[in-house]
């Protein structure tokens, strides 16, 4: 991942941003002329439009701010899957599904969350993870006009509690756009959360962020270097109105009455992020058609963990 540095810099994600069109718009169909994009993708390892296989590339706005929303198409799709990011990861982080998934003939519909990768926003802030909701939101409008055949989704880690939270807004009604819901390491208590709220509610009233620490979240030692030294879209602090917002969402799932709708969790025991199986309890307890796999040994950033792994984290996805 990232092996030509020179090739994609900052002033290449201005570029990129300045001149991506409507997602929805004819000329968001990629082509080998767009220089700045065929850079970020190569940097990424990101699929590169080909024969078959088409890319839109473009911006919705979500809030008066735009989201950027990527697509890959193959041949003969069956279906779409809509993935949704962790907390200070991005589209570009996520070639490995992406290629798994195109495998299984399916449109992959990435976006970034707002302030994360390409999207507008201050990085790493929410008030709300309502407001990450209304992105996503907007997202299936556009990718039930867009698309044919049945649309699923993906979470990964924050990404599984936006699925979670826009499922408990959803209810029990016929709407629900999701064929089947896949979440790997859904976030819901982090390690030593007890702690952390602690520290936060000493010093939410006089520090607007804290000092981000890059921990160890998969064993694919290439990538943690990646994400740490050469990803340019990688914050350095963590705003607390996002913790506030963590902390708002555990509460808010604690309360929650429970769904029965079928859902398939994939977590790893090795999982240094998560208080895992405090976790698991919690959605046992609310999600009556849930389906846990194990995957043993595996940490929390499942879609980069070191290949065996990662072998059998996609195999137990129900695509």
């Amino acid at each position: 991942m990232g092996q030509s540095p020179d090739t994609f810099d900052r002033a290449s994600i201005a570029a990129l941003q300045k001149n991506l069109p409507s997602f929805c718009a004819e000329m968001s169909l990629v082509d080998q002329s767009n220089t700045q994009l065929l850079q970020y993708l190569n940097y990424y390892q990101l699929p590169i439009p080909l024969g078959e296989l088409k890319l839109r590339a473009g911006t919705i706005n979500v809030q008066q701010q735009p989201v950027v929303i990527m697509s890959w198409t193959p041949q003969n799709a069956v279906g779409s899957v809509i993935v949704v990011h962790g907390y200070m990861d991005h589209t570009g982080l996520f070639n490995h599904l992406i290629e798994h998934l195109l495998n299984c003939r399916l449109n992959v519909i990435c976006f970034d969350l707002p302030g994360h990768g390409l999207s507008a926003g201050q990085p790493g802030f929410i008030l709300d993870y309502a407001d990450y909701v209304s992105a996503l939101n907007a997202v299936i409008r556009v990718s039930q006009t867009m698309f044919d055949g049945p649309l699923q989704a993906i979470g990964q880690s924050m990404g599984g509690a936006i699925l979670l939270k826009h499922l408990m807004q959803q209810g029990a009604g016929n709407n629900y756009p999701f064929s089947k819901l896949n979440l790997l390491a859904p976030l819901l208590e982090p390690q030593s959360w007890a702690i952390k709220r602690c520290l936060f509610l000493l010093t939410k009233n006089f520090l607007q962020s804290s000092k981000r620490v890059f921990r160890p979240s998969s064993f694919d030692q290439e990538f943690l270097d990646f994400v740490q030294q050469r990803d340019y879209f990688q914050p350095r602090t963590v705003p607390m109105a996002w913790v506030a917002a963590l902390s708002n969402w555990i509460g808010e799932f604690k309360k929650f009455s429970g769904t029965d709708r079928e859902i398939n969790l994939i977590q790893g025991s090795g999982d240094k992020t998560l208080n895992w199986q405090y976790n698991l309890e919690q959605f046992k307890s609310k999600l009556s058609g849930l389906k846990v796999q194990i995957i043993a040994d595996a940490n929390h950033h499942m879609v980069n963990e070191i290949e065996p792994l990662r072998r059998q984290i996609f195999a137990a996805l129900k695509l």
